[in-house]
């Protein structure tokens, strides 16, 4: 009889760990079919996206958010997702909390857009029977208009004063980033190979795809300063790239603060100086839109109050 009630304690210990077992590991019982969860729902939204040609650094920014959203809804069932359980998330990220701070509407607004595409992707595939999202059911966040910032002449010398001193090879990176506005994800990857001397022309790839960076007389010398003290088998223009993939900016936020820059200045900002000064100058923004890039119109007129004597002279050509 004990070794019966032994076999019976055992039985039952060894179902318990099991259950236990199950439930860290959040598997249902072999044969049985688990309900779908937030997290089932992801991986093929983001292949989907993949597949459709979406950049990598736009994936890579996907991912990035999702480890906020897993934690909180990854574990909550597919049928479970309400349009007020997700408006709770998303304004906890408005909110902030002990490990994180508020963040603004513009970047509500793309866990809202990301949030979206996962949902969107679900209902096609037969996986959820309604998006939660759908019909405007959680209004986005307000957004505060973007003004860019740029490096005023005397911020320019403070800042490269102190490049030259701290990190000297970094100055010429700093100018051609100024002179010719390309992204830093798009110099960062740029190969020698991609310089077209004679056409005066930087082939790089980036946010907006294949896109032709226009190189002025300027950068071009700088170009030439960095390939003559390049290793002869570089591939990349960055140094630093051609021996890690890892891009870090240290070196730019550290001359930033010692330079006493603020309001609070961006390795971008440099390419928010380009447009500043092509305006400045009285380029036309259809003219900025085409050397910066710019996928919307939108996002060249933010440098339009720049220009408000090229706007008076323009106005003044009107007669009656």
């Amino acid at each position: 009889m004990s070794a019966n009630m032994d076999h019976t304690k055992f039985a039952r210990g060894r179902k318990i760990a099991t259950d236990g077992a199950a439930l860290r590991t959040n598997r249902a019982p072999k044969g049985a079919k688990r309900e779908m969860r937030f997290r089932d729902l992801v991986e093929p939204a983001l292949e989907a996206k993949r597949l459709r040609g979406n950049e990598p650094s736009s994936l890579a920014s996907d991912r990035r958010r999702l480890r906020r959203v897993l934690p909180v809804l990854g574990h909550v069932k597919a049928g479970a997702l309400t349009a007020g359980r997700i408006e709770l998330f998303l304004q906890s990220l408005a909110r902030g909390d002990a490990l994180h701070d508020p963040v603004k509407g513009s970047t509500v607004n793309r866990y809202h857009s990301l949030l979206g595409s996962i949902f969107r992707h679900a209902l096609r595939q037969g996986l959820i029977a309604a998006n939660p999202l759908a019909g405007g059911s959680v209004e986005r966040s307000k957004e505060s208009p973007v003004v860019p910032r740029f490096l005023t002449a005397e911020e320019q010398r403070r800042l490269l004063r102190v490049i030259r001193q701290e990190c000297p090879k970094k100055v010429l990176e700093v100018e051609l980033a100024i002179l010719c506005g390309a992204r830093r994800g798009e110099l960062w990857n740029a190969k020698w190979e991609d310089w077209k001397v004679r056409e005066g022309v930087l082939l790089v790839h980036g946010k907006t795809g294949d896109r032709s960076v226009r190189v002025n007389r300027a950068a071009r010398r700088c170009l030439l300063r960095l390939r003559k003290r390049a290793a002869r088998d570089a591939i990349f223009i960055t140094p630093e790239r051609n021996e890690s993939p890892r891009d870090s900016r240290l070196w730019f936020e550290k001359a930033v603060k010692k330079a006493g820059l603020v309001p609070a200045f961006r390795y971008h900002d440099l390419r928010h100086t380009y447009c500043s000064r092509l305006v400045a100058a009285g380029v036309p923004l259809l003219e900025v839109q085409q050397l910066a890039g710019h996928r919307s119109f939108q996002t060249t007129l933010r440098y339009a109050h720049l220009s408000p004597g090229h706007l008076k002279r323009a106005v003044e050509k009107v007669q009656f």
